[in-house]
């Protein structure tokens, strides 16, 4: 035999949840080598006098600055005094003490030097920048053979 069972209505209830994310400003820069960032190194060659300036360019992956920052977003780039702590004298160094006298600047010119106070500032495209250095050793006395070196700062502001 069958029994009926009385039918039961179900309630049901509905709200709402609300989603959302927030895309934040957010940079890159460099390459990641043993957990540092890099840009490799300028590097002005082989030189056997200095009795005339000595120019170099950066490259891809060879002293050029790549960053690469949400599309939008504006960043500024500064670089650091060096060993010397001032950017409007830096200096390479070699194991001895000897100093050559150089400096980093904005464009080929030469003509505005790459400072940790106002910088290069670019807004950005979603893409990797890739912002060139340009190097100057102006003519001086030409020191003992040696390697000559200095390690500069980067700094990203976004």
């Amino acid at each position: 035999m069958l029994a009926l069972c009385p039918a039961t209505m179900a309630d049901s209830k509905t709200a709402i949840i609300g989603i959302s994310a927030t895309v934040v400003s957010a940079c890159e820069a460099g390459s990641t080598s043993s957990g540092n960032n890099s840009f490799g190194s300028l590097n002005f060659g082989a030189l056997y006098s200095l009795s005339s300036a000595v120019s170099a360019a950066s490259q891809q992956n060879a002293g050029a600055i790549r960053v690469k920052c949400n599309n939008g977003t504006s960043y500024t780039v500064l670089l650091s005094g060096g060993r010397s702590g001032n950017t409007a004298a830096r200096y390479l160094q070699s194991a001895t003490g000897q100093r050559v006298n150089y400096n980093l600047y904005i464009s080929a010119a030469h003509s505005t030097v790459w400072d940790n106070v106002t910088g290069v500032s670019q807004t950005a495209n979603g893409v990797d920048n890739w912002l060139p250095m340009y190097g100057l050793i102006p003519a001086q006395t030409t020191p003992p053979p040696a390697s000559y070196t200095d390690t500069v700062q980067v700094t990203i502001n976004w």
